[in-house]
């Protein structure tokens, strides 16, 4: 096998994973906030998902640690804040979307630019 057909065979296989991830994190944010939904229907009040951190903390305590320390990067520090006030159903949703369009972008086989040069 050459080296391109090792490329393209690698890339199509990482596309084809986050392809994957992308629709199983949207069926499942889908399917929570349905079951959120269908209790709001039972009993009249919309609970309150558990944010996203919660659950990271509860699978690896120590995940996060560089993150909510307050020296650390700006960025980083931004986005644990709004994942911890974003609940799990819709922080789902939007990795999934993410995931996908990071699935797309690696899937394209559109040829590179030509190079252009100047006619004298």
């Amino acid at each position: 096998m050459t080296t391109k057909r090792l490329e393209v065979l690698a890339r199509e296989g990482c596309s084809f994973m986050l392809w994957l991830a992308a629709v199983m994190l949207n069926m499942a944010s889908v399917l929570w906030l349905g079951f959120q939904g269908l209790q709001w229907l039972h009993d009249g009040h919309w609970t309150r998902q558990p944010p996203v951190m919660a659950w990271i903390h509860g699978v690896c305590p120590g995940a996060c640690e560089f993150a909510t320390n307050p020296h650390s990067w700006y960025g980083v520090a931004k986005l644990v804040r709004f994942l911890s006030d974003v609940p799990s159903g819709l922080a789902l949703a939007l990795i999934g979307i993410a995931l996908g369009v990071l699935s797309v972008s690696v899937s394209d086989r559109r040829p590179m630019a030509p190079s252009v040069t100047l006619a004298r």
